[in-house]
């Protein structure tokens, strides 16, 4: 099997919310039929949960920190609809598995037959993105690079080590300290660059480039980034996708919005800061907890 082709890794793809598909394959992986009620004047149904591996998809795998997309994939023909829930992505082979559910009408066919029907291989299913989640998400993530320019508009160059763009309370973790008696201070100006970076509504690059290119352009401190984690190991000339948010420069695989502006309308800041054991803590999020 080949790869799944990633449509949101391009830029026009990266706010593409929909895709013409092929099934590649579709595995039923649990049957719960649930009966109805006596003064129920519904059908009882079948609700199929499934694993669905396409050629393309416009949905986000979970990983590099942010959470998968959720939305649906339905049968061109609209005789059936997976609801998905979670998308994953294996590493070694390329492949995206999407995982969801499928809700029939009980046959007398049986589950079994029915589950036979469905997403035969090499049918065509249209591939469509919660638009509310991805947006919300795609701000999180790139709210989380705002942090990382931030920091260098403060003249504070720290290795990122971790990002965490769920929206529980998202941070960015750096390889470093800062003395207690300048972090009052510091945070202050961190908050005031991170806001500074928002009202000049810097807009967001991606490209994909070479291995040694991208070196160049985001290992600004010595081993800051190991391009290995950022390349498959399918590719015979591997390249790395480059995420340029409020001008600087990351290798990412993420989603992300247009430009820094955008998230003003719900009001993302730096919320605080942490340094422990090393490590530097930030964490940022919106005005407005999504709920």
């Amino acid at each position: 099997m080949t790869a799944t082709e990633l449509i949101h890794l391009s830029y026009d793809g990266n706010f593409q919310l929909e895709t013409d598909a092929k099934v590649i394959l579709c595995k039923v992986i649990q049957s719960n039929q649930v009966e109805p009620l006596p003064s129920d004047d519904v059908d009882d149904t079948t609700t199929l949960r499934v694993e669905l591996q396409l050629d393309k998809t416009s949905m986000h795998p979970q990983g590099g920190g942010q959470p998968t997309d959720v939305g649906v994939i339905t049968e061109n023909d609209g005789a059936y609809t997976a609801t998905i829930d979670k998308v994953t992505i294996d590493r070694a082979s390329g492949i995206a598995t999407h995982s969801g559910s499928v809700t029939l009408p009980s046959s007398s066919n049986g589950s079994a037959a029915i589950a036979d029907e469905i997403f035969p291989s090499n049918s065509s299913v249209k591939v469509t993105v919660d638009s509310d989640n991805r947006q919300i998400l795609s701000e999180c993530h790139t709210a989380g690079h705002v942090v990382d320019a931030a920091m260098a508009r403060c003249d504070k160059l720290l290795p990122p080590t971790k990002g965490y763009h769920f929206l529980d309370g998202p941070y960015v973790e750096y390889k470093g300290s800062i003395d207690i008696k300048d972090r009052d201070e510091f945070l202050a100006q961190l908050k005031e660059a991170y806001q500074q970076l928002l009202n000049e509504d810097i807009h967001t690059q991606i490209q994909t480039l070479p291995v040694d290119e991208a070196e160049e352009l985001c290992n600004r401190l010595a081993q800051n980034f190991n391009m290995k984690d950022f390349t498959s190991p399918l590719e015979e000339n591997p390249s790395v996708r480059v995420v340029t948010v409020a001008g600087w420069n990351c290798p990412c695989g993420g989603t992300h919005v247009k430009s820094t502006g955008v998230l003003k309308e719900r009001g993302w800041s730096v919320k605080g800061l942490r340094c422990k054991k090393g490590v530097v803590r930030v964490r940022y999020g919106p005005s407005v907890e999504e709920k």
